[in-house]
């Protein structure tokens, strides 16, 4: 019996199949798929059309997106649905449930807020809710905050007066009823139907429909009028100045097509945060601008955070525009408009305008939302409470014995060898400090090795460092051989007690020493923005010094030329008007003003130059 046992061990078999193989086994039905990692965690959710040719392209693709999951990617999950509306909806919930750190996603989605009517009560009134259910309400939304909502209520409500009683029957006639911003149905003064007219000219209002309603409004009150109802008729006048004072208040987006409806998507990152804006225009004029922030892997891609925002929004909208204009394409137009059509019961256009009044409302939408990226990264770095948090999430990700408040980050910058300068930036508590920041023209290393260039970058830090100055992290822009170079330095120079690590930018990987493994940074974590704000100042300021060299050098060997400029008056030249292009178009007069050049000199320069 044993002996039988033995050998149906022997005979069973071990299936081992990789993902990209188990991809080419998913039906070819639409549903969503889910990519696991060796610890069985979610690491991405997806929707698709036809599974098995989406989630194989993963593993034919070079996206950074793509490159990132195949690296992770143990197992494949998925569940078929009915069609693609049904995906999109499942997908977004497995989103919002598990939060998987590769998706794109609406950050703290669960609770923005919508206003909703229930129109199914006889007097219907508006709420601000947090909780989407198909229970026979309007909903509109999603707005990005309460404070939002109550200002669209406020001056919902100056132009029509529906009740706002918390009671739906009140003993007392409130004060809202005597300073007649609400008609009290409890009064018994309206009807019901009467009261739907109301409830019904608010909602085409909250959709846009603003010129329907004004004639709406104006014949209601000549009707009044008309019956000798003058206090109803000066009641609805009212009304019609508050919703006239509110349109001339609009700001008009482009005069070259009054009737245009549309909304209009921007993405920007200021490398702290990604943020979409969305710009409702209802007839010509702005209706709503609002500010939705982004949880992404890859700021670079427009296109993906489009794509993903797109599908989030409109899931959560019941009121389409005419049409959407974008700054990008996104990724899996054809899928969204199909969405859009199975959801809304007709085909809603999505474009990338070139020129007219639709650019220049994408136009509009960029430049106000750089302004507010960069006011947000301007909050956040003067912080000292984020800073502190970023510190410490430094610390505990990267394992280090303390908090790391003396951050020096070292780059090399080059054009194919020539003119190679290093640069050292040094943040204290999480902020710049720019009376630290030091700039290498390098003496030993003028060839294309950045290895030897860090080497003597390091290598003179250290011998002019002072005990006061030690940071607690060097940071190295670059990968293993960059960090094992400069590790090197530090141990030969008795600074084994500087923590040091490398940061890698096509995957953003911290490479440490005596770590086999890199260590990829938590997404959307105070560290990980903190890491990357340090590195992206040391890279820009050392390509700001290098170009000043290289354009010295340039303006110095165009100088070269001309007989009787020596290196005294070439250096004068240089540091006066810093370019050629400067020198060529300064007068004779501006010349000679220099001490060091005289007429005859700056003839020589006029001929030779021009």
């Amino acid at each position: 019996m044993l002996d039988n046992l033995n050998k149906k061990k022997s005979n069973s078999i071990k299936v081992d199949i990789s993902p990209k193989n188990s991809a080419k086994l998913l039906p070819k039905s639409p549903g969503v798929y889910i990519f696991l990692d060796s610890k069985k965690n979610i690491i991405y959710v997806g929707k698709a059309k036809d599974l098995r040719s989406r989630v194989y392209s993963y593993f034919n693709s070079k996206e950074i997106r793509a490159v990132r999951i195949k690296k992770e990617v143990t197992n494949i999950d998925f569940i078929v649905t009915k069609n693609e509306e049904d995906a999109l909806i499942l997908e977004n919930d497995l989103i919002k449930k598990n939060k998987p750190k590769l998706n794109v996603r609406l950050k703290d989605d669960k609770s923005f807020p919508y206003i909703k009517i229930n129109i199914k009560e006889s007097f219907p009134q508006f709420f601000m809710t947090r909780n989407l259910i198909k229970d026979g309400s309007v909903y509109f939304g999603p707005y990005s905050s309460a404070t939002n909502i109550k200002k669209t209520l406020r001056l919902i409500n100056k132009i029509f007066p529906y009740t706002t009683c918390e009671e739906k029957l009140p003993i007392k006639l409130c004060l809202e009823f005597h300073i007649n911003r609400d008609i009290a149905p409890c009064s018994g003064e309206v009807n019901e139907k009467q009261y739907a007219k109301i409830i019904n000219q608010s909602i085409s209002f909250l959709e846009g429909k603003t010129k329907n309603v004004l004639n709406e409004l104006k014949k209601s009150m000549w009707s009044a009028a008309k019956f000798n109802k003058y206090e109803k008729a000066a009641a609805i006048r009212d009304s019609i100045s508050a919703a006239e004072s509110l349109f001339e208040k609009q700001s008009i987006i482009t005069s070259k097509n009054v009737n245009i409806n549309l909304d209009a998507f921007e993405v920007a990152s200021n490398r702290i945060e990604t943020w979409v804006d969305v710009m409702q225009v209802r007839e010509g004029k702005l209706k709503t601008r609002d500010h939705f922030q982004m949880e992404v892997q890859d700021f670079h891609d427009k296109k993906q955070i489009l794509s993903s925002f797109l599908q989030s929004y409109y899931l959560r909208n019941d009121h389409p525009p005419k049409e959407i204009i974008v700054s990008e394409t996104p990724y899996d137009i054809g899928m969204i408009k199909k969405i859009l059509e199975l959801k809304y019961n007709r085909k809603i256009p999505i474009t990338m305008p070139k020129r007219g009044s639709k650019k220049e409302i994408i136009n509009f939408l960029y430049d106000n939302l750089v302004k507010w990226v960069e006011y947000r990264e301007s909050r956040i770095n003067s912080n000292d409470e984020i800073n502190e948090l970023s510190l410490l999430n430094i610390q505990e990700q990267l394992d280090l014995e303390s908090k790391p408040f003396i951050i020096e980050c070292y780059d090399i910058s080059h054009v194919q060898g020539t003119n190679v300068v290093g640069s050292m930036v040094a943040f204290k508590n999480g902020k710049p400090n720019k009376s630290k920041y030091r700039k290498f023209e390098l003496k030993t290393s003028q060839k294309n090795d950045d290895y030897a260039a860090l080497k003597e970058v390091i290598s003179r830090r250290l011998n002019r460092i002072k005990d006061s100055e030690l940071p607690n992290l060097m940071l190295i822009d670059g990968g293993k051989g960059q960090l094992s170079v400069c590790h090197k330095e530090l141990l030969a120079n008795g600074y084994d007690a500087i923590e040091i690590a490398s940061i890698a930018k096509q995957k953003e990987e911290i490479f440490m020493p005596y770590n086999s493994k890199s260590i990829i940074l938590e997404n959307g974590s105070h560290g990980k923005h903190l890491i990357q704000r340090i590195r992206d100042e040391a890279h820009r300021f050392a390509i700001t010094y290098h170009r000043s060299k290289r354009s010295k050098k340039m303006i110095s060997s165009e100088l070269d030329i001309i007989n009787g400029i020596g290196p005294k008056k070439k250096k004068a030249l240089i540091n006066s008007f810093g370019s050629i292009k400067n020198i060529r178009n300064a007068s004779y007069e501006e010349l000679i003003r220099l001490k060091e050049i005289n007429k005859k000199d700056a003839e020589k320069i006029k001929d030779s130059i021009n």
